[in-house]
């Protein structure tokens, strides 16, 4: 069709630059078309494919008004612009530009961090190439036109070769789903809890896996399950009974959190778990990360459920330079995983990456990469910087506590054999557990037995005396350095520290201390030798 001559008009942009501090790339159009200068906003034509385009592969719903096509511009630090500030021009028809004058790009530049410039298009990559390429030394990089005239190009197409912005927007693609879902569809790991994935076995079995091993919790589950298999059964059980199920599994306080928070769910929820994320959220030992588990999981709710494997994986997958521990980097990658949830298949996508993390994208060596589904697609991958992620600050080192540990045996006063355990205090670390008697600070033979007088257990109540050699065990913070020794007494002495009244001691044989009373792990070493 043969241009209207009479219509050429000498056209000045008439809208300014979006962009910020933050923006990562710069998408570069030719000249506005009428209709975008009519509503003063980039791509404004009903037939642009643009919004469509951009919103699909970066899976967010297509903004509509002018505000909300700048959050969303804004949110995903993207700048716009056009290569041309004044030209010649018939209606919106590219090829009838003459007499171009170029935008000054150079403020962009200056004000943000661009890591790519794109340009959308044949036209504006020929005229960013004649006008602009040299004067800011980057070259970039051509799409196909979102222009309705581009009709060779359907929307799947256009969406498939945009994507190649996700790298430097450190966002990750909506079809990584798919592909993740049928990987997972062939290689679920077969764990108990999720044979009957009700928000109660969803609940318990999440508490339990944090920190702490997969194959650890297998047996712990299976035991709760049988002692307390509902919601009205862990209200009701004892401290006593509540810690001894949960002996060896550590972080104990996440045991009686389980049961304050059953005891509200039975006054408040009639005794079920409530299908709501942010009621979920509000019952105690319950986060973030267990609260997207079981909504996902038990009730099908599209929410994330992000944990240490989860940020691993992402981490690696968008090449995220920012330190992990940092809550806007988690921020950040929690709304990468919800970016790319599929609403109807939630859980199973949030258990996949679990299950991900834990069998490929491996912590603390090389992750498996070749058996990956997101191999072709992962940032740190490409860089063969897979090791180099998460970014973590450097650990502050444990402090180091030396302490003795003290086995005592004797008879009571019936003659039976008996062990003497003291309940810690209820605050600080192991809070409220049993223990074996121990005390800070170094200790040889020779200061053990001054202990024994210190505990008014005179020489001739001590049967034996023998060293038990040394452990050690590691907390998150602090490293017990540990020296033990086990004491023979002739009889339990009356007129001790301790006695028969004071519930913070007490006499226990070998059978009530395996079947009754919880220990904590860190005095296994010195328990087994018993």
């Amino acid at each position: 069709m043969k241009l209207d001559e009479s219509k050429r008009m000498t056209i000045k942009h008439p809208f300014p630059p979006l962009y910020d501090k933050d923006s990562r790339i710069l998408i570069l159009g030719s000249f506005p078309s009428v209709k975008s200068r009519e509503e003063a906003f980039f791509y404004g034509h009903s037939q642009n494919r643009f919004w469509k385009t951009v919103a699909g592969v970066l899976s967010e719903a297509v903004p509509v008004s002018i505000e909300d096509k700048k959050a969303f511009l804004h949110r995903n630090h993207i700048a716009l612009w056009d290569v041309i500030q004044s030209c010649d021009i018939i209606g919106s028809s590219d090829s009838s530009i003459r007499n171009v004058a170029p935008n000054d790009l150079t403020e962009i530049f200056d004000t943000a961090d661009i890591q790519d410039v794109y340009c959308n298009g044949a036209k504006s990559y020929q005229y960013y190439e004649k006008y602009q390429e040299k004067k800011l030394g980057r070259k970039a990089i051509k799409l196909p036109s979102t222009s309705p005239a581009n009709a060779a190009f359907s929307l799947d197409k256009l969406m498939e070769n945009w994507k190649q912005i996700c790298q430097p927007l450190k966002i990750a693609s909506g079809e990584i789903s798919p592909v993740l879902l049928k990987w997972y569809d062939y290689n679920a790991r077969i764990l108990p809890w999720r044979s009957d994935p009700t928000p109660y076995h969803v609940w318990i079995s999440e508490i339990m896996l944090q920190q702490t091993r997969v194959e650890a919790v297998k047996r712990y589950y299976d035991r709760w399950m049988d002692e307390l298999p509902t919601v009205e059964s862990l209200a009701e059980v004892s401290e006593e009974k509540l810690m001894k199920l949960w002996e060896g599994l550590g972080y104990y306080n996440r045991a009686r959190n389980l049961k304050a928070a059953a005891a509200t769910i039975m006054e408040e929820y009639d005794g079920e778990l409530p299908g709501d994320y942010e009621k979920l959220l509000s019952l105690k030992g319950i986060g973030e990360y267990t609260a997207g588990a079981i909504a996902s999981i038990a009730f099908g709710l599209p929410e994330p459920a992000v944990d240490g494997n989860v940020l691993r994986v992402f981490s690696r997958l968008l090449a995220e330079e920012g330190e992990i521990g940092k809550m806007a980097v988690k921020k950040t990658l929690t709304r990468e995983v919800r970016r790319v949830l599929p609403a109807e298949r939630a859980g199973d996508f949030n258990q996949a990456l679990m299950d991900l993390g834990a069998m490929i994208c491996l912590p603390n060596g090389e992750p498996l990469c070749d058996r990956c589904p997101w191999e072709s697609v992962c940032q740190a991958h490409k860089m063969q910087r897979e090791t180099e992620f998460p970014v973590k600050a450097k650990k502050k080192p444990r402090r180091i506590e030396e302490r003795a540990i003290f086995l005592i045996e004797g008879k009571d006063a019936q003659g039976e054999d008996k062990i003497l355990l003291h309940k810690r205090s209820a605050r600080g670390l192991l809070s409220g557990l049993w223990e074996f008697p121990n005390v800070e600070g170094s200790y040889t033979l020779e200061k053990a037995r001054e202990q024994m007088k210190v505990w008014k257990i005179p020489d001739w109540q001590q049967e034996n005396i023998e060293p038990l050699g040394e452990g050690k065990h590691i907390f998150s913070h602090v490293e017990w350095h540990m020296t033990g020794y086990h004491i023979r007494l002739k009889e339990i002495v009356k007129d001790a520290d301790w006695t028969e009244n004071d519930e913070n001691w007490a006499l226990v044989s070998r059978k009530e201390m395996e079947e009754q009373y919880a220990l904590p792990s860190a005095f296994d070493c010195f328990r087994k030798r018993l």
